[in-house]
């Protein structure tokens, strides 16, 4: 018995040395393991952030408040709306070829009874992309001028010769009175005169450029025609130097060999001044009710 005892005393150490060992064993892993974790990624992020906004206040001190250019201010656009009166003519076709051949696009404003003399060049016209418009059927100032139904009443006939030759009149009709809105002719009839086309949703257009190819009394110097014409239609653009804004109505007769043969001069003026050429059915009064 007390042998057996003695013998439980030894057993006893060795149990409690061994339990000691697998402890001391198991705190050095857990060391190691700790060790080999990854870094939370929090303090990285905020290394990188604050590396960012650095670099961004030395991008921004770079570049001087002065550097910073205001957007440069567009120049006006130049606008002109090139006009032939009392055609169709013998020329028509001459004058639809010189346009084709610089890319512009006229306002051609016939008179009716001459569009039935030429309806093949009325025609050619609109087949072109042209504009064509209304300037009387007779331009006889006495007959148009006669009352304001007289001259509404060459208005409609005008409508009927440009159907026949035509097809159809233009949805957005424009029209130029003989001689001018502004003529003395039409004193005693113009407001009724306006207050007919105005119902019938008809829009009018005087000019504020030319070459005077129908002003010949301005010819003083006796000049030949075509170099009177090249003159007067220089005079008339310095108008426009100082106002690159005023849009540029330009008054021709294609009746006017003279004019004829200078229009690729004043085509390639224009274009040289920067103008951008349209047709009055663009001009922004459609856009306009009641105008």
């Amino acid at each position: 018995m007390a042998k057996g005892k003695r013998k439980k005393r030894q057993i006893r150490p060795l149990r409690v040395g061994a339990a000691m060992l697998v402890l001391f064993a198991l705190v050095i892993a857990l060391k190691n393991v700790k060790a080999e974790q990854p870094q939370p990624a929090g303090p990285v992020q905020k290394d990188a952030a604050a590396s960012v906004s650095q670099e961004s206040s030395i991008t921004e001190a770079v570049i001087p408040d002065s550097a910073v250019q205001p957007p440069a201010e567009k120049e006006p656009l130049r606008v002109v709306y090139v006009t032939f009166d009392d055609g169709p003519c013998t020329h028509t076709p001459q004058v639809l070829d010189i346009l084709d051949r610089y890319g512009v696009k006229a306002t051609f404003f016939t008179v009716g009874c001459y569009v039935e003399k030429y309806p093949e060049h009325a025609a050619e016209i609109v087949r072109r992309g042209e504009t064509i418009g209304c300037h009387s059927y007779t331009h006889d100032y006495a007959q148009c001028y006669a009352s304001a139904d007289a001259f509404l009443n060459e208005v409609t006939r005008w409508e009927q010769a440009v159907t026949a030759a035509c097809g159809a009149v233009p949805e957005r009709e424009c029209l130029r009175f003989p001689g001018g809105s502004r003529t003395h002719y039409a004193d005693n009839v113009r407001d009724g005169i306006k207050d007919g086309l105005r119902q019938r949703g008809i829009h009018w257009y005087d000019w504020n450029a030319g070459d005077n190819d129908k002003w010949l009394a301005g010819n003083t110097q006796e000049l030949p025609k075509t170099e009177y014409f090249r003159q007067s239609y220089r005079a008339c653009m310095k108008w426009f130097d100082d106002m690159p804004e005023e849009p540029v109505i330009l008054l021709l007769h294609e009746t006017e060999d003279g004019t004829v043969q200078i229009l690729p001069e004043i085509l390639e003026d224009l274009k040289a001044r920067g103008y951008v050429f349209r047709t009055l059915d663009q001009h922004p009064s459609w856009e306009t009710p009641g105008t």
